[in-house]
């Protein structure tokens, strides 16, 4: 059965080292005015062309109330908000069957696209599911300082200093069915976690040893033994920021463009993938467009096309 996508824009960038009230999304989805494609034609040439079937859901807004609460330093209610009307579409496309491709916005919103993924599967179904965060941030910062893009982890876990509103009960994250790629910034308290909790983390130390099929090979032989679906949330940073600056924490000493298609393309195209988020990357610090053609080709490869 061929898999159906839906993408989802969460344009949040209000907690991260770089606010911005842009729409990150939209400047992938519009055409550039050199006439390179965007997102949105890229979608139509897929599906009309190649019989794929994905479907461009929408933004999920920043209301006034929400902003409001940001701006009067209230950025954890307005964090939990948002994240609360962006976990009902995920979970809206998971009741059609469908997969969703979460597009942000800072990495804050993967505590409302990956809770959706924990609580259909893991909470709803009894099912367990791995969690594949690529990035260069660990983002599992529990102290009570630093944006909340660097605690999403922690949150999902349930295990920040800042305290989420919930309306329900979630499912929460374990150490144990987390796996970090690429991961090579980290705060004193974030590498303590790591180390006293064990968590697997393919660094650029092993990838640079064993190569990136290496990694990915491991990946999918734990996933395949151990876990009935799993989730990933990709992070623009996790990219070699040498090269790749278009966001606000760029990190030299990356993945190539080369390794982070392959690295997609085989976590996407597996039997227990459920979903994605593409986080962090900023248009308005693209100036050359290089970035949004990189961006393009990794959501591409998810759809299960390989440039």
């Amino acid at each position: 059965m061929a898999k159906a996508f839906d993408i989802i824009g969460a344009p949040f960038n209000l907690l991260g080292c770089r606010p911005t009230k842009q729409n990150t999304v939209n400047g992938l989805r519009h055409n550039d005015e050199n006439g390179d494609v965007g997102l949105s034609e890229w979608i139509e040439v897929r599906n009309a062309r190649w019989g794929a079937d994905v479907v461009d859901r929408g933004d999920i807004a920043l209301t006034p109330t929400i902003a409001d609460l940001i701006a009067t330093n209230k950025q954890a209610q307005g964090l939990s908000g948002y994240t609360e009307q962006l976990k009902q579409q995920v979970l809206a496309s998971y009741d059609k069957g469908r997969i969703p491709i979460t597009i942000g916005g800072d990495h804050s919103i993967a505590v409302g696209s990956v809770q959706a993924a924990l609580d259909h599967y893991q909470m709803h179904q009894g099912k367990r599911v791995a969690l594949i965060w690529i990035d260069a941030h660990a983002d599992c910062n529990d102290s009570n300082v630093g944006n909340l893009h660097g605690k999403p982890v922690t949150m999902l876990m349930g295990k920040s200093y800042e305290k989420l509103e919930c309306r329900e009960p979630k499912a929460l994250l374990k150490s144990n069915d987390l796996y970090y790629v690429a991961v090579r910034d980290l705060m004193p308290n974030e590498d303590a976690i790591i180390k006293q909790h064990s968590i697997i983390n393919y660094d650029m130390a092993a990838i640079e040893s064993h190569g990136i099929n290496h990694v990915l090979s491991q990946l999918l032989k734990t996933i395949d033994s151990d876990y009935d679906y799993f989730y990933v949330s990709f992070d623009y940073d996790a990219l070699d920021g040498s090269i790749f600056r278009a966001c606000g924490t760029p990190n030299v000493g990356g993945l190539s463009a080369r390794e982070a298609i392959h690295l997609i393309y085989g976590l996407a195209n597996h039997d227990k993938f459920v979903g994605i988020d593409f986080v962090e990357y900023m248009p308005e610090l693209d100036e050359q467009g290089i970035s949004k053609q990189l961006m393009l080709k990794l959501i591409d490869a998810v759809w299960g096309y390989r440039a």
